[in-house]
């Protein structure tokens, strides 16, 4: 009899991961996640129950590395650019995350029910010297505003690696973020 393969919900989150980094979330089935572990099925819905959680897992996943490549600290760029920088630096480094995040996870829905930004994401804004004296509310607009034009921005950058494409789309994000700015400031964007 072969000997049972203890396989942990860690690990099955892991490979679950590794497979949508790979291949996409179309191809994480259970069969898919078992072939990356070694193991039958059983395990993978013993820990979560049905493939649409583990799923959910993913994707949450999935938007904790977005959150750490917006967050991305660097000296050579203003904090409030390194928010969309870090976008674009996902969707490049990380495509089929990217679209994970993009079509299946919480960041658009928040977008369109007007939620504020995750706290540390509004800390960054912050940061930066015109930004420290907006409401949540006003940075919660210039947010997603900004964001929308950076996912667009992401089109240009998603197969394209030469550094061309990024010094463009830092280009493309310092104006508009300039004219999103203003417009916040003199009360446009209410």
């Amino acid at each position: 009899m072969p000997r049972k393969i203890s396989v942990h919900e860690d690990q099955i989150l892991a490979a679950a991961l590794k497979l949508v980094r790979r291949e996409g979330l179309r191809a994480l089935t259970a069969r898919a996640v078992a072939q990356e572990l070694g193991c039958s099925t059983q395990p993978v819905y013993r820990a979560f129950g049905s493939m649409e959680r583990l799923r959910e897992q993913v994707v949450r996943q999935a938007e904790r590395r977005m959150l750490a490549y917006l967050l991305e600290r660097s000296t050579d760029e203003p904090p409030f650019l390194q928010l969309g920088l870090g976008s674009l630096r996902f969707a490049r480094d990380e495509p089929r995350l990217y679209r994970a995040v993009n079509r299946h996870g919480r960041v658009l829905r928040d977008l369109h029910r007007g939620s504020p930004p995750p706290p540390e994401v509004l800390q960054q804004m912050r940061s930066e010297p015109i930004l420290a004296s907006l409401s949540d509310e006003q940075l919660t607009r210039i947010h997603a505003l900004m964001w929308f034009f950076s996912q667009g921005l992401a089109t240009l950058v998603f197969g394209d690696t030469d550094g061309d494409a990024m010094l463009r789309a830092r280009a493309y994000l310092e104006q508009a973020g300039r004219a999103v700015i203003a417009a916040e400031l003199q009360g446009e964007g209410s």
